[in-house]
């Protein structure tokens, strides 16, 4: 679900495969939107198996407090990422994210990288950013697995926000000028939710290989 009521700056185009909402943005900017990219059984599973066999951990963020969130970091041989001044050296594939990066990659995409973040309720967040390091492809495949949460996108400029709903299952595909152009965030919420697992496959440049 996602509110267009406020902006016109945006085309929606309903792909041919799938029912994923091809979203194209100011200055470039192209969005990938399916609500239920994942059937309920197959998200459940996927849940499960990410939250009890990844790796997860809290690291420091900018100005040394504490990310509000855990993470954890898969990928091919050699892949680091860095950000907030933190190197994240990627674990092996586990079976389950190498299934669901195949998925995601038929859609559109091709990855050698994951960072997860697992949300452990609605204290937890992601903050206004975007993912537009020199080393990071253009094209960055997010699903979500568990409690829904607003997924929201900011212009640089005109400050344009957009609101998605990400749910159990949900696939966001975010590509062409998106990162240099827009921000994006997972705000806090007083609501009482469980647990969210986002998934963000990531092609990470060959100089980031340690």
């Amino acid at each position: 679900m996602f509110d267009r009521s406020l902006h016109s700056s945006y085309t929606i185009i309903h792909e041919s495969r799938g029912t994923m909402n091809r979203i194209e943005l100011r200055d470039g900017g192209i969005l990938l939107y399916d609500a239920s990219f994942l059937p309920t059984e197959l998200a459940d599973r996927y849940f499960s198996a990410v939250r009890d066999e990844c790796a997860w951990e809290q690291k420091p963020g900018i100005f040394g407090h504490m990310q509000p969130r855990l993470i954890a970091s898969y990928g091919d041989p050699g892949v680091t990422y860095r950000y907030s001044g933190i190197d994240n050296v990627a674990l092996p594939w586990t079976t389950t994210l190498l299934e669901i990066k195949s998925k995601i990659e038929a859609i559109q995409g091709s990855y050698n990288y994951c960072l997860l973040n697992r949300y452990r309720s609605g204290s937890d967040s992601m903050g206004w950013h975007a993912d537009d390091e020199p080393e990071m492809g253009n094209i960055i495949g997010s699903l979500s697995l568990g409690a829904t949460r607003k997924f929201r996108i900011r212009h640089n400029v005109n400050r344009e926000t957009q609101t998605f709903l990400a749910g159990h299952g949900t696939l966001i595909i975010m590509a062409g000028t998106m990162q240099q152009h827009w921000q994006h965030e997972v705000p806090k919420t007083k609501q009482l939710v469980g647990e969210r697992i986002n998934l963000t496959f990531r092609e990470i440049a060959s100089s980031n290989r340690c």
